[in-house]
């Protein structure tokens, strides 16, 4: 996608099933949409995300009270089945289920005062469960301490793992005592067997003006107790202190560096508070890049004066920085979050997999990224071997070994990719050009190589 690497592609769109039937009774020069929404050879109505195009405006407000709309995505969530009234004529109805299913575009015709009955069939084009891959979204602010919300929000946008961030500087209140609040449900509330919300997890950030005002972002975890914030408008203590604090009370949580480029983040690797990034961060949207990503560049940027307005900056930045901090020797897991609630994306929108030992469980994912055994993604599912072992894994190599260690990327997609590139030591050593590539319906590359390193990393 040459002119933004993260513009959203338009997929292939595969209609599996759809029946209509008009019924009787609506008003003048409107009529509305019954819609059922399931998955092939299944009854039961499959929770996923909607919104509705009609008269040339994007409508995702229904009439049902069991949706849950979403005005920055333009979107709603549903548990299968949706009421919308709808100007009389041509609809446009589109539905999508997180990163595994095809999307479905489905136009109908909706007569003047009736309505139109419509059944809708989602097909997943792969299944990373049966992999052993869940997915997570470490980064959402939307429906805090709304329990019924959550819960669809996993299972409609198929979010395996959901930590909300239940405290977010000053715009929650630190709970009394410094502890948590006594859940009725407790901290770990399952949707189903195979979707989790977790509610033990805290943000604590600092974003100015300008560069010298803004200073990180801590994503916390799994928190045994949350940590006391800063005074409003306060950049002290500083994300180090903050981080040792937690590691300190809460020795099993995970924190997550938002975006690599924050200025204090260097400290805070260097230190080993960190146990993942999140190269699959934020500012990543449908349609665009959000190129404002100086104001976590702290003093770098006000030395350096970075242009961000060359293309793909913001991406070249964000995982340039997280190349460095591997080179040096860190040991960090790659993430994704989408900032639902504060950002105009849904749940999930940039996601983490992360491949888990044994059932589904707070502490199970997090051991997940704490070892490395994840991938980030906002679409492609891409899976990365070393002599067979998983992302994470410990090779132990003899320096003087003639043997090389065979490194294998899987790509797969359902809309195009520009290329598959193997990186080492930063740089690429092996790259599958794609462009003319079109999935057929499903792209798949692979792109594998030996490899002998000249030192550890």
């Amino acid at each position: 996608m040459k002119e933004n690497r993260f513009q959203q592609m338009k997929a292939l769109l595969v209609l599996l099933g759809m029946t209509l039937v008009c019924l009787p009774a609506l008003g003048a020069d409107t009529g509305e949409v019954l819609a059922t929404i399931r998955e092939a050879g299944a009854h039961a109505p499959l929770p996923c995300r909607v919104w509705v195009t009609a008269g040339g405006k994007r409508l995702f407000r229904t009439e049902s009270e069991s949706c849950t709309s979403y005005a920055g995505d333009r979107s709603f969530s549903c548990d299968g089945q949706f009421v919308m009234k709808v100007p009389a004529g041509k609809v446009l109805i589109h539905v999508e289920r997180g990163k595994e299913y095809w999307p479905v575009d489905k136009e109908i015709e909706v007569e003047e005062g009736r309505t139109a009955e419509v059944e809708i069939i989602l097909k997943r084009w792969v299944y990373m469960l049966k992999e052993g891959w869940y997915s997570g979204d470490i980064h959402c602010h939307f429906g805090l301490n709304d329990l019924k919300v959550l819960k669809q929000l996993a299972l409609a946008d198929d979010v395996n793992f959901e930590p909300i961030l239940t405290l977010w500087n000053h715009q929650s209140p630190m709970p009394p005592g410094g502890v948590w609040p006594d859940w009725a449900e407790g901290s770990s509330v399952y949707a189903d067997e195979t979707h989790l919300v977790t509610l033990r997890n805290q943000e604590i950030e600092r974003i100015g003006g300008d560069a010298f005002e803004s200073v990180g972002a801590l994503l916390m975890m799994g928190l045994t107790k949350p940590v006391e914030m800063p005074p409003r408008g306060s950049r002290y203590p500083c994300d180090a202190v903050l981080g040792r604090i937690a590691k300190k009370s809460s020795p099993r949580c995970i924190i997550d560096t938002d975006k690599p480029i924050w200025g204090e983040n260097v400290v805070g690797v260097a230190l080993g508070l960190f146990d993942s990034v999140q190269v699959c961060h934020n500012h990543y949207h449908r349609e665009q890049t959000l190129q404002d990503g100086r104001l976590g560049w702290g003093m770098a940027d006000a030395k350096n004066g970075h242009d961000e307005s060359t293309e793909d900056e913001l991406f070249h930045r964000t995982n340039s920085t997280y190349y460095r901090f591997l080179n040096c020797g860190f040991k960090l897991a790659a993430t994704g979050g989408s900032a639902m609630g504060v950002m105009e994306v849904p749940l999930g929108y940039g996601r983490t997999y992360a491949r888990l030992n044994g059932p589904l469980s707070e502490a199970s994912y997090l051991n997940a990224i704490r070892a490395g055994r994840t991938f980030a993604t906002n679409g492609p599912m891409l899976i990365l071997t070393a002599n067979g072992a998983d992302c994470g894994a410990v090779i132990e190599y003899p320096i003087d070994s003639d043997a090389p260690i065979w490194i294998k990327a899987d790509l797969r997609d359902i809309q195009r990719i520009d290329s598959l590139e193997l990186l080492y030591n930063g740089k690429v050593i092996k790259r599958a050009d794609l462009e003319d590539e079109e999935p057929s319906p499903i792209l798949r590359e692979t792109a594998s190589m030996g490899l002998k390193p000249l030192r550890s990393g």
